[in-house]
């Protein structure tokens, strides 16, 4: 009887307990914010206890790959907006987390064992930025909801994927369903403006609130399923990975994003090396090749660049002009106020270079560091007041981790990365799921690309795809893990 009553809780679960509980909570807030937050408090500890109690962590996570692009931002009080039901569902996973630990302690072990021990170096030092922080207050909820990301979407995700080696393949599935009526939905709107290209900006609204991250998540998706229809055997799943692969490069055009565009030929590059598995020495070689001839070919760059006035706000330009506006560094105000940003970010780092000034400080400290050259309509002089199609903070994660958490968080993020490039170029190479590692790599390195003139790890279905990439890259690496087939550490 108690295993028919707990299959049968199984199956109202994510059916109908937790979508009435959310929805209750959502019409609460609405009604009055007062009850949202102590009702929100109670909902979470009571769905995660029956969640453990259960063991229905596979449906929970189902359920937020489905319902994370949906997720959208909602007011409670005149300063304070939470992302729902994304910020809600994480909280449950992460407090599952919490609860199976106390439970059993000996749990602990099994989260923090293997590749997920190199991102606790990036763990300690936001918890050691908190402490140093210059507005602490703002880095504490920045550093929760970034630990909070970590935890739910490495952590837990890895432990599931090593349980359930189908649950990621599912949950992209799941995801990509999702996003799928998002981008349908913005398509219909774009065509209401007559293919105004000008609009792309606001029409993924209200569940992606800008174009950018919009085709960030596109990407990462077309990246994984045309990599995945090379590797696919059944025709039959070549063609349908391929459709949707094709359909969220359609995605990725219709943002207008130029650093997604751009991220995607960085994917076809990368997959293409580790396809003729060039060894990392070679690669090595090609770079430092590469980078003293544009060294020695910096004065003509240089007026190739100064001389360059595409520019990215034209109307009915051509895609080449769109694309070659990416190096416009004088009259392109976008491509101006990240150059901004970005010296503002890096003269933070030269004031405070062992600390930074805290987790999510940038937009509220960064203003008096800006470049007065660089000033253009994009510039903020005051954070609660901000331009149109403005706002943001660094620009790059790179830059962010570096004038926020300074040359140790820097150092721990690039560290982790560089792990997880080691792992497939050098210590995956005879895998035995290499064809899966591949696929998983090089959709993650669009992002490891777009980070340099973006950050959006700070959203939940944006850090959900990053961190979950991850941490099925590093499941594989782990399952079925022939010691003899691998190269000798």
């Amino acid at each position: 009887m108690p295993n028919q009553r707990d299959n049968y809780l199984k199956l109202i679960f994510p059916l109908l307990i937790l979508p009435l509980l959310t929805a209750g909570c959502f019409w609460l807030g609405l009604y009055n914010s007062t009850f949202f937050i102590p009702l929100a408090v109670l909902i979470i500890l009571s769905i995660a206890w029956l969640v453990v109690r259960l063991n229905l962590q596979v449906y929970l996570v189902k359920l937020m790959a489905l319902l994370l692009p949906f997720s959208f931002e909602l007011p409670l009080t005149s300063g304070i907006m939470i992302q729902f039901p994304g910020e809600i569902l994480t909280g449950i996973a992460a407090v599952t987390v919490i609860i199976e630990i106390i439970i059993q302690p000996s749990a602990l072990k099994s989260y923090l064992s293997g590749e997920v021990r190199y991102a606790l170096p990036l763990v300690i030092i936001f918890f050691v930025s908190l402490l140093l922080s210059s507005m602490p207050v703002v880095s504490a909820k920045y550093t929760i909801i970034s630990i909070t990301y970590i935890l739910v979407f490495l952590f837990l995700l890895k432990k599931l994927f090593v349980s359930n080696p189908g649950l990621f393949r599912q949950m992209i599935v799941l995801y990509s369903l999702s996003f799928s009526l998002v981008i349908l939905y913005a398509s219909y709107r774009f065509l209401q403006y007559d293919l105004n290209q000008v609009v792309a900006k606001g029409i993924f609204r209200p569940w992606y609130k800008d174009h950018t991250i919009t085709g960030a998540s596109a990407s990462i998706l077309c990246a994984f399923w045309l990599a995945g229809s090379y590797s696919a055997k059944r025709p039959v799943d070549r063609l349908m990975m391929a459709a949707a692969g094709f359909f969220f490069l359609y995605a990725v055009l219709l943002t207008h994003s130029r650093a997604a565009i751009l991220s995607v030929a960085v994917f076809v590059f990368v997959w293409l090396i580790l396809q003729i598995k060039i060894h990392p020495r070679y690669l090595a070689i090609f770079g430092t090749i590469l980078l003293i001839m544009i060294i020695g070919l910096r004065k003509p760059l240089y007026d190739r660049l100064y001389y360059n006035k595409y520019v990215s706000h034209k109307q009915n330009m051509e895609w080449s002009e769109f694309i070659k506006s990416t190096g416009n560094v004088t009259t392109d105000d976008s491509n101006v106020e990240r150059l901004n940003r970005w010296y503002a970010g890096i003269k933070m780092f030269t004031d405070r270079p062992v600390t930074g000034f805290g987790p999510g400080t940038y937009q509220f400290v960064y203003i008096p560091y800006q470049n007065k050259q660089l000033t253009n309509r994009l510039t903020v002089s005051n954070p609660y007041k901000i331009p149109e199609n403005s706002g943001g903070t660094a620009h790059s994660e790179y830059i962010l981790a570096l004038s926020e958490m300074g040359l140790p968080g820097f150092a721990a993020l690039i560290f982790l990365i560089g792990r997880w490039i080691w792992l497939v170029f050098v210590k995956a190479l005879n895998h035995p799921a290499r064809k899966k590692i591949i696929v998983v790599f090089a959709a993650l390195s669009t992002y490891l690309f777009h980070a340099f003139v973006n950050n959006f790890l700070n959203t939940d279905k944006f850090a959900f795809l990053f961190w979950g990439m991850a941490a099925c890259l590093i499941s594989l690496y782990e399952l079925n893990h022939d010691k003899q087939l691998l190269q000798k550490r």
